[in-house]
Protein backbone atom coordinates (compact mmCIF):
# COMPACT_ATOMS: atom_id res chain seq x y z
CA UNK A 1 0.00 0.00 0.00
CA UNK A 2 1.42 3.43 -0.46
CA UNK A 3 2.43 5.33 2.50
CA UNK A 4 1.15 8.38 1.05
CA UNK A 5 -1.54 10.20 3.03
CA UNK A 6 -5.05 10.53 2.39
CA UNK A 7 -6.54 14.30 2.48
CA UNK A 8 -8.27 12.97 5.20
CA UNK A 9 -6.00 11.52 7.07
CA UNK A 10 -3.92 15.01 6.65
CA UNK A 11 -6.78 16.88 8.02
CA UNK A 12 -7.12 14.84 10.91
CA UNK A 13 -3.42 15.04 11.97
CA UNK A 14 -3.57 18.86 11.26
CA UNK A 15 -7.10 19.25 13.60
CA UNK A 16 -5.09 17.21 16.30
CA UNK A 17 -2.32 19.05 16.18
CA UNK A 18 -4.47 22.51 16.33
CA UNK A 19 -6.39 21.08 19.56
CA UNK A 20 -3.54 20.13 20.58
CA UNK A 21 -2.27 23.30 20.86
CA UNK A 22 -4.92 25.29 22.28
CA UNK A 23 -4.42 26.73 25.10
CA UNK A 24 -6.55 25.01 28.13
CA UNK A 25 -7.75 27.38 30.74
CA UNK A 26 -6.14 26.75 34.25
CA UNK A 27 -7.16 30.25 35.78
CA UNK A 28 -10.65 30.83 37.74
CA UNK A 29 -13.72 31.19 35.97
CA UNK A 30 -14.73 34.87 36.38
CA UNK A 31 -17.49 33.92 38.59
CA UNK A 32 -14.67 32.66 41.38
CA UNK A 33 -12.68 35.92 41.22
CA UNK A 34 -15.97 37.52 41.95
CA UNK A 35 -16.33 35.11 44.58
CA UNK A 36 -12.67 35.98 46.01
CA UNK A 37 -13.45 39.78 45.51
CA UNK A 38 -16.50 39.98 47.41
CA UNK A 39 -14.31 38.03 50.39
CA UNK A 40 -11.27 40.04 50.23
CA UNK A 41 -13.56 43.37 50.09
CA UNK A 42 -15.46 42.17 53.34
CA UNK A 43 -12.02 41.35 54.97
CA UNK A 44 -10.82 44.40 54.25
CA UNK A 45 -13.97 46.17 55.60
CA UNK A 46 -14.07 44.00 58.86
CA UNK A 47 -10.06 44.21 59.32
CA UNK A 48 -10.15 48.40 58.64
CA UNK A 49 -13.47 48.73 61.01
CA UNK A 50 -11.86 46.91 63.51
CA UNK A 51 -8.52 48.45 63.45
CA UNK A 52 -9.91 52.23 63.46
CA UNK A 53 -7.14 53.59 62.48
CA UNK A 54 -4.99 51.85 65.01
CA UNK A 55 -2.75 49.66 64.00
CA UNK A 56 -2.06 48.50 67.16
CA UNK A 57 -5.17 46.17 67.65
CA UNK A 58 -3.60 44.11 65.13
CA UNK A 59 -2.34 42.00 68.89
CA UNK A 60 -5.44 40.80 68.84
CA UNK A 61 -5.88 37.65 67.15
CA UNK A 62 -9.07 37.99 65.33
CA UNK A 63 -7.32 40.91 63.14
CA UNK A 64 -4.81 38.95 62.34
CA UNK A 65 -6.79 36.28 61.18
CA UNK A 66 -8.93 38.40 59.37
CA UNK A 67 -5.53 40.43 57.74
CA UNK A 68 -4.84 36.88 56.47
CA UNK A 69 -8.15 35.63 54.72
CA UNK A 70 -7.90 39.08 53.41
CA UNK A 71 -4.23 39.05 51.86
CA UNK A 72 -4.79 35.57 50.68
CA UNK A 73 -8.26 36.46 48.49
CA UNK A 74 -6.16 39.59 47.09
CA UNK A 75 -3.38 37.79 46.21
CA UNK A 76 -5.75 35.04 44.43
CA UNK A 77 -7.31 37.81 42.26
CA UNK A 78 -4.89 39.87 41.53
CA UNK A 79 -2.93 36.91 40.31
CA UNK A 80 -5.77 34.83 38.68
CA UNK A 81 -3.89 34.78 35.27
CA UNK A 82 -0.51 33.71 37.05
CA UNK A 83 0.35 29.87 35.31
CA UNK A 84 2.63 28.59 37.95
CA UNK A 85 2.19 25.41 39.82
CA UNK A 86 4.32 26.44 42.34
CA UNK A 87 2.61 29.63 42.87
CA UNK A 88 -0.57 26.95 43.04
CA UNK A 89 0.62 25.33 45.72
CA UNK A 90 1.75 28.45 47.71
CA UNK A 91 -1.95 29.76 47.70
CA UNK A 92 -3.74 26.72 48.31
CA UNK A 93 -1.38 26.81 51.58
CA UNK A 94 -2.31 30.04 52.55
CA UNK A 95 -6.14 29.39 51.96
CA UNK A 96 -5.94 26.11 54.18
CA UNK A 97 -4.28 28.10 56.45
CA UNK A 98 -6.81 30.83 56.95
CA UNK A 99 -9.44 29.29 56.91
CA UNK A 100 -8.23 27.15 60.04
CA UNK A 101 -7.36 30.21 61.70
CA UNK A 102 -10.74 31.91 60.73
CA UNK A 103 -12.33 28.52 61.89
CA UNK A 104 -10.84 28.89 65.25
CA UNK A 105 -11.38 32.42 65.46
CA UNK A 106 -15.17 32.42 65.35
CA UNK A 107 -15.52 29.03 67.60
CA UNK A 108 -13.17 31.02 70.22
CA UNK A 109 -14.86 34.06 70.26
CA UNK A 110 -18.58 32.61 70.50
CA UNK A 111 -17.23 29.82 73.06
CA UNK A 112 -14.47 31.72 75.40
CA UNK A 113 -15.44 35.40 74.54
CA UNK A 114 -18.31 37.57 74.96
CA UNK A 115 -19.75 36.46 71.19
CA UNK A 116 -21.25 39.55 70.51
CA UNK A 117 -21.85 40.26 67.17
CA UNK A 118 -24.01 43.74 67.17
CA UNK A 119 -20.48 45.85 65.46
CA UNK A 120 -20.02 45.57 62.34
CA UNK A 121 -16.99 44.84 63.10
CA UNK A 122 -17.41 41.90 64.95
CA UNK A 123 -20.46 40.51 63.07
CA UNK A 124 -17.73 40.54 59.98
CA UNK A 125 -14.74 39.14 61.99
CA UNK A 126 -16.29 36.33 63.99
CA UNK A 127 -18.80 34.93 61.53
CA UNK A 128 -19.20 36.62 57.91
CA UNK A 129 -15.52 36.03 56.81
CA UNK A 130 -15.08 32.87 58.48
CA UNK A 131 -18.04 31.55 56.80
CA UNK A 132 -16.93 33.10 53.78
CA UNK A 133 -13.25 31.09 54.24
CA UNK A 134 -15.11 27.86 54.85
CA UNK A 135 -17.61 28.24 51.78
CA UNK A 136 -14.83 28.89 49.60
CA UNK A 137 -12.89 25.93 51.12
CA UNK A 138 -15.55 23.41 50.92
CA UNK A 139 -16.40 24.39 47.85
CA UNK A 140 -13.25 24.87 45.92
CA UNK A 141 -10.42 23.35 48.27
CA UNK A 142 -6.82 23.52 47.26
CA UNK A 143 -7.33 22.69 43.43
CA UNK A 144 -6.19 19.81 41.87
CA UNK A 145 -3.10 19.95 44.36
CA UNK A 146 -2.80 16.88 47.19
CA UNK A 147 -1.30 18.51 49.98
CA UNK A 148 0.59 16.38 52.24
CA UNK A 149 -0.63 15.07 55.90
CA UNK A 150 1.68 17.27 57.82
CA UNK A 151 0.51 20.45 56.05
CA UNK A 152 -2.23 21.00 58.68
CA UNK A 153 0.72 20.93 61.24
CA UNK A 154 2.66 23.68 58.97
CA UNK A 155 -0.52 25.67 59.82
CA UNK A 156 0.73 26.41 63.41
CA UNK A 157 3.20 28.37 62.50
CA UNK A 158 1.48 31.84 62.72
CA UNK A 159 -0.70 31.20 65.61
CA UNK A 160 3.19 29.75 67.66
CA UNK A 161 4.65 33.15 66.11
CA UNK A 162 1.44 35.29 67.86
CA UNK A 163 1.26 33.12 71.03
CA UNK A 164 5.36 34.10 71.67
CA UNK A 165 4.22 38.10 70.92
CA UNK A 166 0.96 37.53 72.72
CA UNK A 167 2.92 36.29 75.89
CA UNK A 168 5.06 39.94 76.33
CA UNK A 169 1.39 42.12 75.66
CA UNK A 170 -1.18 43.81 77.71
CA UNK A 171 -3.82 46.28 77.40
CA UNK A 172 -2.91 49.99 78.78
CA UNK A 173 -4.61 48.73 82.01
CA UNK A 174 -1.98 45.65 82.30
CA UNK A 175 -4.80 43.39 82.07
CA UNK A 176 -4.26 40.29 79.40
CA UNK A 177 -5.77 40.37 75.88
CA UNK A 178 -7.82 37.51 76.49
CA UNK A 179 -9.13 36.97 79.97
CA UNK A 180 -8.95 32.40 79.74
CA UNK A 181 -5.63 33.45 78.25
CA UNK A 182 -3.81 35.19 81.17
CA UNK A 183 0.47 35.07 80.57
CA UNK A 184 0.59 35.30 84.62
CA UNK A 185 -2.01 33.22 85.89
CA UNK A 186 -1.03 29.26 86.85
CA UNK A 187 -3.31 28.21 83.84
CA UNK A 188 -1.69 29.86 80.88
CA UNK A 189 0.44 27.08 79.82
CA UNK A 190 -2.67 24.85 79.82
CA UNK A 191 -4.67 27.03 78.14
CA UNK A 192 -1.81 27.16 75.39
CA UNK A 193 -1.95 23.30 75.01
CA UNK A 194 -5.68 23.28 74.37
CA UNK A 195 -5.24 26.15 72.18
CA UNK A 196 -2.58 24.59 70.22
CA UNK A 197 -4.63 21.48 70.02
CA UNK A 198 -7.77 22.70 68.95
CA UNK A 199 -5.52 23.95 66.07
CA UNK A 200 -4.12 20.66 64.87
CA UNK A 201 -7.92 19.16 65.21
CA UNK A 202 -9.29 22.03 62.79
CA UNK A 203 -6.40 22.34 60.58
CA UNK A 204 -6.80 18.52 60.22
CA UNK A 205 -10.55 19.01 59.38
CA UNK A 206 -9.53 21.61 57.00
CA UNK A 207 -7.07 19.16 55.55
CA UNK A 208 -9.05 16.29 55.24
CA UNK A 209 -11.93 18.50 53.46
CA UNK A 210 -9.48 19.57 51.11
CA UNK A 211 -7.78 16.23 50.18
CA UNK A 212 -11.47 15.10 48.97
CA UNK A 213 -11.68 17.95 46.73
CA UNK A 214 -8.75 17.88 45.28
CA UNK A 215 -9.47 14.64 44.64
CA UNK A 216 -13.04 15.50 43.08
CA UNK A 217 -11.42 18.11 40.90
CA UNK A 218 -8.27 15.42 39.35
CA UNK A 219 -11.14 13.34 38.31
CA UNK A 220 -13.24 16.01 36.98
CA UNK A 221 -10.13 16.98 35.27
CA UNK A 222 -9.25 13.15 33.57
CA UNK A 223 -12.71 12.74 32.66
CA UNK A 224 -13.06 15.96 30.71
CA UNK A 225 -9.30 15.09 28.90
Amino acid sequence: MSDIPTPWVRIDRITATITTDLPVPTGPAPIVLAWRTAIAALAWWGLLAALRGDISQLRYFSQVTTLTVALTATASVLTFAVRSPRWDRILAWCRGASTTYAVVTAVIYQVLLSGNLDATSSLLEHAVVPALAVTDWVIFGPGRIRQQWWTALSWLILPICYLGVYYNVRKPSGEPLYPFLDPDAVSFWRWVGIMIAVFIVVGFAVWAIGLLRAAAARRSSDIRT
